[in-house]
């Protein structure tokens, strides 16, 4: 696995992070961009059927927009690490079409508890950008997300003290 570091070109990597917003408001998920497999894989710690047809959508114009920003920049043309047009998921398709989005399942959830928004210094927060950078850290180490055992104020002091 092999994300990409801020600044270095789209074809140097195997993954894209993406952390997304899907409803203005504090609702956080982490979309991961596969290119080799042509999928963005969605990590959501509130899979609802509510949030997924509202996710649906902005991960759903990523999905078709990605491919034509990808031809626009000439990520395509760059073969010095991945030869594209060799690869399974691009053959058969043209440079412009969408990704496949996969909603990852069976990963730890927010607690229903935690689902009430807080406040730190009279600003309203939620547990989402948490999980989404735990999502993250466990990704890019290489690890499986367990499907529970993630307990955000735990997390919350931890990404505090690191910071």
């Amino acid at each position: 696995m092999f994300g990409i570091p801020a600044g270095l070109p789209w074809h140097l990597a195997d993954e894209v992070y993406v952390p997304t917003n899907c409803n203005e408001e504090f609702h956080w998920v982490l979309a991961v961009v596969v290119l080799k497999e042509r999928h963005i894989k969605v990590y959501d710690s509130m899979s609802s059927s509510r949030t997924n047809r509202k996710l649906c959508a902005k991960i759903q114009k990523l999905s078709t927009m990605l491919p034509k920003y990808l031809e626009s920049s000439g990520f395509f043309e760059q073969k010095d690490r991945t030869n594209w047009s060799v690869l399974e998921s691009y053959q058969g398709k043209n440079k412009s079409h969408s990704f496949e989005v996969i909603h990852v399942t069976g990963i730890a959830q927010q607690a229903s508890n935690s689902l009430l928004y807080f406040l730190i210094d009279d600003i309203p927060c939620s547990d989402y950008g948490v999980f989404v950078a735990t999502y993250a850290e466990f990704l890019s180490d290489g690890l499986q997300i367990p499907s529970d055992g993630i307990i955000s104020q735990s997390l919350r002091l931890r990404y505090a003290l690191l910071l």
